[in-house]
């Protein structure tokens, strides 16, 4: 089947972006393809013959951006399955599948006539919330919510089996998709994002023995704050922070009902990617 609406999601940062857009919604406009735009673009554009913040209509979103543009831009995708093609116009782009110059007419072909693959991704959510609203593709994140709290003291099991007790400035629940980002710099291991796994990465440990642990992403990872203070939160991909109080003082982390879907063009040496973004990085 066709692909017969697109929609585009920009980050109103990156500015270079507005022209790719344009270029874009021409393209696709030629082709009879109808458009969906996020409401910064629309603002900026201007353009009546635009549909906005209908993604449910979509059948891909193409996400002009970079890696944290990707995240904004699966609250539209995941909830409806739809899947993201990713567009860098930031500096890493791990989940990013083209550059800016590579979208072009022969490509918007492709994509309309769905003559791509699939990358399916994991995706974590807090048990007993509501998933569609509080999902992380990288990482949840148990951290200090406020400066005056110098070490969390944290117990976490996995299915009930205690994995262990630290203390330190947190603990790192991530995906291996989220493997290359926050848990990256805190010490824990590359993993391929096609293993079906969960990272637990402490960080910062005020111990010579807590060391990152990776568990089955079937697994269901309870955390406990055991100081008084209770001074701490979940943080989701960095967006979103649900407090843990004294009167719940423990969450559940577990596999999301809800899958993040990328669009597949190429095959791409992982390895090589990873050697390419990684000294990117570092220069």
């Amino acid at each position: 089947m066709a692909v017969r609406c697109v929609g585009i999601h920009w980050n109103s940062t990156k500015r270079n972006g507005v022209e790719v857009a344009r270029r874009l919604i021409d393209m696709l406009r030629r082709r009879g393809a109808e458009i969906c735009v996020n409401d910064e673009l629309d603002a900026e554009l201007g353009d009546p013959g635009l549909l906005v913040e209908a993604f449910d209509r979509c059948r891909l979103l193409i996400v002009l951006g970079g890696d944290g543009t990707i995240l904004t831009g699966l609250d539209r995708a995941i909830p409806y399955g739809i899947p993201i093609l990713g567009v860098n116009l930031g500096r890493l782009g791990f989940l990013t599948q083209i550059e800016t110059g590579e979208l072009n007419e022969a490509l918007v072909d492709r994509l309309l006539a769905e003559d791509f693959g699939v990358d399916v991704r994991t995706t974590l959510q807090l048990e007993g919330r509501d998933p569609a609203k509080l999902f992380a593709l990288n990482d949840i994140v148990i951290a200090r919510s406020t400066a005056a709290v110098r070490a969390l003291s944290l117990e976490y099991r996995a299915n009930g089996a205690l994995v262990d007790c630290i203390s330190g400035d947190g603990l790192i629940v991530a995906t291996a998709t989220g493997s290359t980002a926050y848990s990256l710099s805190a010490g824990g291991p590359i993993v391929l994002p096609g293993l079906d796994c969960m990272l637990l990465t402490p960080v910062s440990p005020h111990t010579l023995n807590a060391r990152p642990v990776v568990v089955s992403a079937d697994e269901r990872i309870t955390v406990r704050v055991l100081d008084d203070r209770v001074a701490a939160q979940a943080v989701l991909d960095g967006r979103r922070a649900v407090p843990l109080t004294r009167e719940k003082p423990e969450i559940t982390i577990c596999r999301s009902a809800y899958q993040a879907r990328f669009v597949h063009l190429e095959d791409r040496n992982y390895f090589g990617l990873l050697r390419s973004k990684l000294s990117e990085w570092t220069h």
